[in-house]
């Protein structure tokens, strides 16, 4: 039994019933009751509830909080604005991001929509110690300009051949990041189930809320996607991160307090839709 349904609080207003996903509820002489089956512990019914009576079983009960418009309402128009001058930063302050900003950007990630409610993401956050998986990834990049155009595995990616050349030396002779951009962390979103379902739609979900919240918090993010093509391509990166069987580093993002200022939003193509 994954819900707790205090009987003395239900009306039998059947709310939970029309919302369930799994058709798991029912109303039986004026009172919710759950039937046989999977709860994927959604939380639906217990957001739906007018009068709070149902509760996901050892579900914290400070995570439950009442809809305010004041608190929880964003105008569209000022959301918009706010998702339209958001940057990718790649100068960053040599200032370290407090610990209660970094754990606000794991409750961003961990609120993120996921496939059945699945929740198989996991994070890695690296604050200290970045040279020698800095090192290691610019490296096989290195390696893997000098095979482009003889090895199949790397078509599609010749436009990075004189830049993976171009990093690798300017590390090592003048000490110059240009994969992590010398910001103080990196935050590292895993897929535990990359392969099923959703599983890469929902650490790229998740990526998203850490970027937008990063902004909201002052920070700046920016998506390290040579990193992620590295690992793929060297296996001791995985194992330098603890990363166990099966599991996959879906996006990578350089935090840190922004060395840039921008003054106003830019342009981007039109979309292109199809409406049928």
């Amino acid at each position: 039994m994954e819900l707790l349904i205090r009987q003395e609080n239900c009306v039998g207003c059947g709310a939970c019933v029309r919302d369930c996903l799994r058709d798991l509820l029912c109303v039986e002489a004026g009172k919710a009751r759950m039937k046989e089956g999977i709860c994927i512990r959604c939380g639906h019914c217990v957001a739906v509830c007018p009068t709070g009576a149902i509760r996901l079983k050892d579900g914290p009960e400070a995570e439950l909080v009442p809809y305010e418009p004041a608190a929880f309402d964003i105008p569209a128009e000022q959301l918009l604005n706010f998702m339209r001058f958001r940057r990718s930063i790649r100068q960053f302050q040599a200032k370290p991001v407090e610990r209660e900003k970094l754990d606000t950007l794991l409750e961003a990630a961990r609120y993120a929509p996921t496939g059945g409610n699945a929740q198989k993401n996991r994070y890695i956050l690296v604050e200290g110690g970045k040279d020698a998986l800095t090192e290691l990834t610019l490296k096989t990049l290195y390696d893997a300009a000098e095979r482009i155009g003889s090895d199949p595995a790397l078509r599609g990616v010749e436009r990075y051949r004189d830049k993976w050349r171009s990093m690798y030396p300017a590390w090592k002779e003048q000490g110059k990041d240009g994969l992590f951009y010398n910001a103080p962390c990196v935050l590292m979103v895993v897929s535990r189930a990359p392969r099923g379902g959703s599983g890469r739609l929902d650490a790229g979900l998740a990526s998203a809320n850490v970027e937008l919240m990063a902004h909201a918090l002052g920070l700046g993010a920016c998506y390290v996607g040579f990193f992620t093509m590295a690992a793929a391509m060297e296996p001791e990166l995985y194992r330098q991160l603890g990363l166990r069987e099966g599991e996959e580093v879906v996006s990578t993002l350089a935090l840190g307090y922004p060395n840039v200022r921008y003054r106003r939003t830019v342009n981007r193509n039109p979309a292109d839709v199809t409406r049928l």
